[in-house]
């Protein structure tokens, strides 16, 4: 196995794996929230958590400002914003679905600028999860005009941090990026929630809920996230691969809340996956036959 697969690999199995973690942040927020915070408690939490942890712990390795993961930062939690916002004014289901076509647009945008090629084993994979995360959904979308438009401001966000982090990754550096973005998640919430908005949790069990949040539900999985990216280089599969975590969100739910998951949801979820492989197998293909000319 050449040393480009190998990175690719690597870093396709950090991006899927951080979006695994990803998918646990709904199980801690429903107990945050059950413990009396609100949403901009949660989400201030979610950012500030982890990045004093990083900055108390590894002062030499995340003390030094780094502006364009900040940068990203704010993006990432105008994208948060821009998602919980969405979930009040719509559903759920047409929510997930908008965010969901994120990896459509960042691919646009690379065919465009001359960064991707129309392939149509790379187009399938796309098609493939989009249809395995509609056929997760319950496939309520009579949400109101206004959550569109907050779905959408969500979607270009969270694309917008992909194209950027992509460009910007370095592999050397991942703890500084990730404290960085993270700190300018916490920034942007800051001073909303000093300002008395924020409702924090009143007892040490919503407190812990809170640590895991930010250790298990962000930490973790930006680093893997960052890792994954500046491994990858490939802006289009790191958003293919995110597709992985309303699948897995769907299978928390069902191991840890004891949630029934419909024989339509696991087909979905399979897809998915199915997806997520053939794009690796496409990449494996591709650097074996630079040229094309496997026959």
């Amino acid at each position: 196995m050449n040393s480009s697969i190998k990175n690719y690999l690597s870093g396709a199995f950090c991006v899927a794996m951080a979006s695994v973690c990803f998918s646990l942040q709904p199980i801690f927020a429903r107990e945050i929230y059950a413990d009396g915070a609100n949403s901009l408690g949660l989400v201030w939490l979610r950012y500030m958590i982890p990045s004093v942890l990083l900055l108390l712990l590894l002062p030499k390795r995340t003390g030094k400002p780094r502006l364009r993961s900040g940068g990203l930062g704010l993006v990432n939690g105008l994208a948060l914003l821009c998602y919980f916002l969405a979930i009040q004014q719509s559903t759920v289901s047409q929510t997930v679905m908008i965010i969901s076509t994120f990896p459509l647009l960042v691919f646009i945008q690379a065919w465009i600028r001359g960064e991707e090629q129309i392939n149509l084993l790379r187009i399938a994979a796309l098609i493939g999860a989009l249809a395995g995360v509609y056929l997760t959904l319950d496939r309520d979308f009579n949400g109101g005009l206004v959550g569109i438009l907050f779905a959408l401001g969500a979607t270009l966000f969270y694309a917008s941090f992909i194209i950027g982090s992509t460009r910007w990754s370095n592999s050397d550096d991942t703890l500084g990026a990730s404290a960085w973005t993270l700190i300018g998640g916490a920034i942007l919430f800051s001073v909303p929630a000093i300002t008395g908005f924020a409702e924090l949790p009143v007892s040490a069990s919503g407190w812990s809920m809170a640590l895991a949040l930010g250790i298990i539900g962000t930490l973790v999985p930006f680093l893997l996230l960052l890792k994954g990216i500046a491994l990858l280089q490939r802006q289009f599969d790191t958003a293919l691969y995110s597709s992985v975590e309303p699948i897995s969100a769907i299978f928390w739910a069902a191991v840890i809340l004891q949630e029934t998951v419909s024989l339509q949801g696991i087909a979905g979820g399979a897809i998915v996956i199915a997806s997520v492989l053939l794009l690796v197998w496409s990449q494996a293909r591709q650097s074996r036959c630079p040229q094309g000319q496997c026959s």
